[in-house]
């Protein structure tokens, strides 16, 4: 029984790591999407402003 209880235990234990790494993984995701939807923005931004001097010639 000692065998069993040892395996589960190692089990439980990579899980806890795979969960944490998952964990991990989406937050670095989230600040990559952030990153992106900011250059984005600022892109979109800097393309208006080139715009907009020359719709007034």
């Amino acid at each position: 029984m000692d065998k069993d209880q040892e395996m589960w235990e190692k089990l439980f234990h990579e899980l806890a790591c795979i969960k944490s790494e998952m964990k991990a993984f989406k937050l670095d995701t989230r600040a990559e999407l952030y990153q992106i939807k900011t250059e984005l923005k600022e892109w979109q931004q800097h393309a208006e402003q080139q715009r907009l001097p020359q719709e007034g010639e």
